[in-house]
């Protein structure tokens, strides 16, 4: 979310996902009754210093910091908001003025503030906790749309994945040092988070799915959900020639496999690697045309992020991804909520998965609802070439990208012009041996490891000893810290090239970095 996009909100005006609340020196509990009721129906965002009339009013500098420190207190609260919720104000300046922005998911469960249950109705906030037949319609809609909230009363932090609680807050440190995340045991967080919570209907408490299917050992996950995986296949040969063979074409099942079992953080970060090791890399100069462009990573992390979060886990189909030389496909099992023909601009975003979708919104891998299906559109042609989008939203949700093929990688790359697509050359010539490491690379096994960028090889060819983050830009002439933790420390640690030294603090002031101990 950006300033201009702020300014569009609060042109249209208030309705059932938008609210302004004009606060300027006291912050009042009809900014928590808005939260609780989008909370509980279908998000929505919350404004404050702005005014019912679309004025942007501000917020008295003075108590900005108090107004932020006053919500996340009460969000965490469970005897003033339950259950307890993460969400992050965010600061802009608009006309001038200081105003707070919190974008609101629907959330899983049904909430309360101050022991009230409020509901969401057109531009109301309704107090519905005496009409006990909405909220059990509420618990109804909530249950039947995701089995992320089943409750597991025997499930234990022990059955958790501790390394998989240290990679999320890595990643999460890098973008926001402050979170109180950080600084929480994993029983804290999950708990604060909303994933231990009371069953209604049988009123026995414990973990939700969702917290195994984030942070599970392997045979958690499949003790909850015996059908979990995700099958990821590349194919080299066109897609109707896969359709319908010919006799003299030989009997090749695939030509990559990768099949996932483990949580969603460690599966996001494999199928990525799959996408690097099978898709070409592909760059282009942002608008001020001072750095590059990852647009594979960019239009693909946004395509794995929405198969990973958005499916029904209670359905034995297994989550596929499929790539062709002249195809993407991706598979999942999901319950419909819009009718008729869809495409990628009238698609009407919706989470499926709140709890599970909150956790991958402060690791930065999705933004807010929508922003997947705008990267997409906005960079899919930079990448692909006569490309085109199919979406078939049944039971079974599909989206595929057909493009023209891409150029084998024995061909020699276009060359680029100013501002125009660059096209990185093959990691390996086509006479290498595949087990011989590109230089730079030290000890790294091609035919065990995924395939690495090229920031992430410029990254290690300097990487000598333990190295500070300081030491490391300098060393690449970066000038720019965020563009340096996003496209070359994120990607090595995400693949496992890299390590913290001090991996317990992540934003120690201390910290430096060397390469793994297995290359």
């Amino acid at each position: 979310m950006n300033s201009e996009q702020l300014l569009e909100i609060i042109k249209g005006g208030e309705k059932s996902n938008v609210e302004f609340k004009k606060c300027s020196t006291e912050l009042t509990s009809s900014v928590f009754e808005s939260i609780c009721a989008f909370l509980n129906r279908e998000g929505g965002h919350l404004l404050i210093g702005v005014s019912d009339n679309n004025e942007v009013t501000g917020i008295n500098e003075n108590y900005l910091s108090k107004f932020i420190n006053n919500i996340n207190n009460t969000l965490n609260n469970p005897e003033q908001f339950n259950p307890t919720i993460f969400l992050t104000p965010r600061e802009f300046e608009l006309a001038g003025k200081k105003v707070l922005y919190i974008d609101v998911p629907e959330s899983s469960q049904v909430h309360r503030y101050k022991n009230r249950v409020f509901d969401r109705v057109g531009e109301a906030d309704n107090d519905i906790t005496y009409n006990f037949q909405l909220i059990d319609n509420l618990h109804l809609k909530k249950r039947n749309e995701s089995s992320e909230n089943t409750v597991y009363p025997y499930l234990s932090i022990d059955d958790l994945d501790v390394n998989t609680f240290r990679k999320m807050r890595q990643h999460i440190a890098i973008f926001n040092p402050a979170h109180s995340w950080l600084e929480m045991t994993d029983d804290e967080m999950l708990k604060s988070a909303g994933f231990w919570r009371k069953d209604p209907l049988t009123n026995r408490e414990g973990f939700v799915l969702a917290a195994a299917l984030l942070f599970g050992k392997e045979q958690t996950i499949l003790s909850c959900c015996p059908f979990y995986r995700t099958d990821a296949i590349y194919r080299n040969m066109q897609y109707h020639r896969f359709l319908k063979p010919l006799s003299t074409d030989p009997d090749i099942r695939y030509d990559d496999r990768d099949l996932i079992c483990e949580n969603l953080i460690l599966a996001y970060s494999r199928l990525l690697n799959f996408v690097q090791r099978n898709l070409p890399d592909k760059f282009r100069l942002d608008e001020m045309n001072l750095n590059r462009i990852d647009l594979r990573n960019i239009i693909f992390r946004e395509i794995v992020a929405n198969l990973l979060i958005h499916r029904e886990f209670s359905n034995s189909y297994p989550a596929k991804f499929l790539i062709f030389a002249d195809r993407v496909i991706t598979e999942n099992w999901s319950k419909p909520l819009q009718s008729g023909k869809v495409t990628l601009t009238n698609w009407e975003a919706h989470t499926k998965n709140p709890l599970i979708t909150k956790v991958f919104r402060e690791m930065k891998w999705v933004e807010e609802l929508g922003s997947g299906r705008k990267n997409i559109l906005k960079y899919a042609p930079f990448y692909f070439e006569d490309y085109k989008i199919s979406i078939d939203n049944k039971e079974k949700f599909v989206f595929s990208i057909t493009y023209k093929s891409f150029t084998p990688p024995d061909s020699p790359p276009d060359t680029p012009q100013d501002g125009a697509l660059v096209s990185t050359p093959p990691d390996t010539p086509p006479d290498t041996p595949p087990d011989t490491p590109p230089d730079g690379i030290g000890r790294i096994d091609l035919k065990e490891s995924p395939q690495v960028t090229t920031q992430v090889k410029q990254l290690l060819e300097v990487l000598s000893g333990e190295m500070s983050r300081v030491d490391l830009q300098g060393a690449l002439t970066i000038a720019n810290k965020k563009y340096f933790l996003i496209y070359y420390i994120k990607p090595a640690l995400e693949a496992g090239l890299i390590e913290m030294v001090i991996p317990d603090k992540p934003t120690s002031k201390y910290q430096k970095y060397k390469k793994a101990k297995k290359y």
